[in-house]
C-alpha cells in the first residue's frame, strides 16, 4: 500500500514513535510517505525523505500554556497553506494514496477528506473522549483538548488510541493499545544505577535549584546544556541518552506520553512534572500517581521529592506487576491497513 503519514512536529512523541512504525511498514512492503513539521521532527525523520508542512505549536510564558499566544503564533499555518496546497495536493496525488495515517496531524487528516482516501487515527489524545475526567481537573481544559481532538482527527475510519490503562466497553472502529516501544529501547538492559534521569523539555530552574539541596546524583537534559554543577550534570541529548536511561535508579521529568510508555516498560519510577495548562500532561501525570508507578507535582519540593525517593521499592514492586506489549501498537496497525487494503481491492473489483 502507499501511505501517507502525517507526523505531528509538536514535541517528540509522535516522532519518536513514527521512527518506528515506518521502519515497520516499510519491512511489510508498503511504501510511506511522511509529513511533518518543526525543525525538530524534520530532522529526526530525514531518512524517509519528509515533506515540510506547517503545524500547530504549542506557546508557553511563566504561567504555563498560553491560549492566547498558542492561537496568534499558530496563525502563520493559514498563509503556508494558502500559498502551498496546489503544490502539495500535486504531490499527493503523484503518490497515489491508498490510506492515511494521522498521528495528530491536521492537514493530513484533511488531505484524506478531500481525496475521498481512508484515514486512520494513531494517537494518544482521543483516549480524552473515552474517560470521565480525573477529580480536580480544570473541566474547561479538558473539554477543550477533547474539542482539539476531535478536530484534528475528525472522521478517521479507524482510532488506534495508545493507552496505559484501557478504558472498557468496545467502541466501533476503536482500538484500544499500548504504546509501541522502540527497538532501542526494547534491547536495553535495564539496572538500577545510582543516578537519577532528568528529562524537561522546557527550563525548569526552579526545579534544579531544588535537585542541587537532595543528596542524589542527578543526569539532565534540557535544551542541549552541558555542565557540571556539583550533583548535576547536564548533558545534551545523543547516544548517552540511552546508556542513562537503562541505568537510572528513578526519572524525573516533564509527563509527555513517550517517555512515560518507556519508564514502565523499563519499570523506572517516575516524578511527573507536568507543564502547566497543558491538559494531556496532567492526565498522564494523574496516571502516574493512581497507578502506583510515581507522584508528581508541578512545582516539585524537597520534601515531595524526598518523599518519592524514600517510596522507590513500592513504586517498583506496582511497576514489576505490570505488563506492556511492546508491539500491540504496530501489530493493530497492519491488521488495519490488512483490512483497509481488502476493502479497497473489493470496491475497485465492483468499479
Amino acid at each position: 500500500m502507499n501511505i501517507v503519514y502525517g507526523v505531528s512536529g509538536e514535541g517528540l512523541g509522535h516522532v519518536f514513535e513514527a521512527l518506528q512504525i515506518v521502519v515497520r511498514l516499510k519491512e511489510e512492503g508498503h511504501a510511506v510517505k511522511v509529513l511533518t513539521y518543526g525543525d525538530r521532527a524534520f530532522d529526526s525523520l530525514a531518512a524517509f525523505g519528509p515533506t515540510r508542512i506547517e503545524g500547530i505549536h504549542l506557546q508557553f510564558d511563566e504561567d504555563g500554556m498560553s491560549l492566547t499566544e498558542t492561537f496568534s503564533k499558530n496563525l502563520r499555518c493559514i498563509p503556508f497553506f494558502a500559498a502551498n496546497w496546489g503544490r502539495l495536493s500535486a504531490e499527493l496525488e503523484a503518490f497515489r494514496p491508498d490510506v492515511f495515517i494521522t498521528a495528530y496531524e491536521p492537514f493530513t487528516m484533511v488531505a484524506s477528506h478531500v481525496m475521498g482516501v481512508p484515514l486512520v487515527s494513531m494517537d494518544n489524545q482521543n483516549e480524552l473522549l473515552h474517560v470521565s475526567p480525573p477529580p480536580g481537573i480544570d473541566m474547561f481544559a479538558f473539554r477543550l483538548v477533547q474539542l482539539a481532538t476531535c478536530l484534528c482527527t475528525f472522521g478517521a475510519r479507524d482510532y488506534i488510541v495508545k493507552s496505559f490503562d484501557k478504558p472498557e466497553g468496545a467502541v466501533a472502529g476503536v482500538h484500544f493499545v499500548a504504546p509501541v516501544i522502540q527497538r532501542d529501547i526494547r534491547a536495553l538492559r535495564a539496572s538500577d544505577g545510582n543516578h537519577v534521569l532528568v528529562y524537561l523539555t522546557k527550563p525548569n530552574a526552579a526545579l534544579i535549584e531544588v535537585l542541587r539541596t537532595i543528596d542524589e546524583t542527578f543526569i539532565v537534559y534540557c535544551h542541549n546544556h552541558v555542565g557540571e554543577e556539583g550533583n548535576i550534570t547536564h548533558r545534551a541529548k545523543g547516544p548517552s541518552f540511552l546508556a542513562d536511561l537503562g541505568a537510572c535508579k528513578a526519572i524525573i521529568g516533564t509527563t509527555g506520553f513517550s517517555l512515560i510508555a518507556d519508564a514502565i516498560f523499563l519499570k523506572k519510577p517516575y516524578f511527573g512534572v507536568p507543564l502547566r495548562k497543558q491538559f494531556e500532561q496532567t492526565y498522564n501525570a494523574h496516571y502516574l500517581a493512581a497507578a502506583g508507578f510515581g507522584a508528581y507535582s508541578e512545582a516539585a519540593s524537597r520534601p515531595e521529592l524526598e518523599s518519592f525517593f524514600a517510596n522507590l521499592p513500592r513504586y517498583r514492586a506496582k511497576l514489576a506487576r505490570h505488563t506492556l506489549d511492546p508491539s500491540e501498537q504496530e501489530e493493530t496497525l497492519l491488521r488495519v491497513l490488512q483490512s483497509i487494503d481488502r476493502q479497497n481491492a473489493s470496491r475497485s473489483r465492483v468499479l
